[in-house]
């Protein structure tokens, strides 16, 4: 069985070592310069593993020994599921990893931005030390002990977010689509409409997937009804948000901050107008970044090809290549 990592993942030296007695393996630490370089490198594989490059629709018509995609990551639209099913690859992903990481961060960013720290530091590095001058505000920011966090989508990272909250005192509203009395009760949160938990939240997080119904769910009219002292904080998806109305938001006072770790393009262009705001406390994509997630990414990632190994497929995002693997 030829296993190929089509591209650089965290790959620790004990998962190096399973993924040998799995079969032979070919280890790629570049970016493929071009999809003909990826052909060449995954064309002779039965199990690819790819990380953020990704599996264009022509790369499986010239793989035609390739049983099993485990992508290293939970997102997968990179990935040509359809034709990976007609071509009766099995695909896997890791639908659960770095809840805590994205939690924590979430708490990073709005600690940093009511107490000022980026600027704190900004400034100190540009020679100023002025704490002792505490009547003109320079420094002085906001304590997160007792506000109100208004919390939308309460899956796996938001009820992490919601907990992380309680231990700061906090009041918890949420918002999803699908409201339930005994999970309310488990959180320790109240369930509210959208209107109520923009204008009565200290903190806003986002912590929906990217669909039809939540692009640019953050508009102009969502953030007029924000408190003027208010955050945003955004770790979900760039498109969750409409920038144009953040940016205007942002510069007019409606609301105070916010963190933003994803954009609606990415990278973000060097002439973006965000890079300009003292406001926005700016990170690239890197809320699931830590030692401890990438590990067990990459555990779940061998997991999943050693369950398709055993024939008893897990974590398959396109179930109806089941049953048509190629033999």
């Amino acid at each position: 069985m030829k296993i190929v990592v089509a591209d650089p993942i965290v790959l620790q030296p004990e998962y190096h070592k399973r993924l040998q007695e799995m079969g032979e393996l070919k280890v790629y630490n570049t970016w493929p310069s071009s999809n003909e370089e990826l052909i060449d490198r995954v064309k002779d594989a039965h199990i690819v593993i790819v990380g953020r490059y990704g599996f264009p629709a022509e790369v499986f018509d010239v793989a035609e020994n390739l049983k099993m995609l485990s992508v290293w990551q939970t997102g997968y639209d990179h990935v040509d599921i359809d034709v990976a099913a007609r071509h009766g690859v099995v695909v896997s992903n890791v639908p659960g990893y770095a809840f805590d990481a994205v939690a924590e961060f979430v708490f990073a960013q709005v600690l940093n931005l009511l107490r000022r720290l980026h600027e704190a530091d900004r400034s100190l590095r540009e020679g100023e030390f002025e704490w002792r001058d505490y009547i003109c505000g320079a420094y002085r920011g906001n304590q997160l002990m007792g506000k109100t966090i208004g919390v939308i989508g309460t899956g796996n990272i938001g009820s992490r977010v919601i907990e992380i909250a309680h231990g700061f005192k906090m009041q918890v509203l949420a918002h999803t689509a699908h409201p339930d009395p005994v999970k309310e009760k488990k959180l320790g949160v109240r369930f509210v409409d959208m209107d109520t938990l923009l204008t009565q939240s200290d903190v806003v997080t986002l912590h929906v997937p990217l669909t039809q119904s939540t692009e640019k769910m953050i508009g102009a009219e969502e953030l007029i009804k924000m408190k003027s002292t208010s955050i945003l904080i955004n770790t979900a998806r760039g498109e969750v948000v409409d920038e144009a109305a953040l940016l205007s938001s942002l510069r007019s006072g409606y609301i105070a901050a916010a963190g933003l770790d994803v954009f609606e393009e990415e990278p973000l262009p060097s002439n973006s107008p965000f890079l300009r705001l003292s406001n926005v406390l700016l990170t690239p994509h890197i809320a699931f970044l830590s030692e401890e997630s990438l590990d067990e990414c990459t555990s779940v990632t061998l997991d999943n090809i050693g369950h398709f190994l055993q024939g008893n497929p897990k974590n398959v995002v396109n179930e109806d290549a089941l049953g048509k693997e190629k033999g």
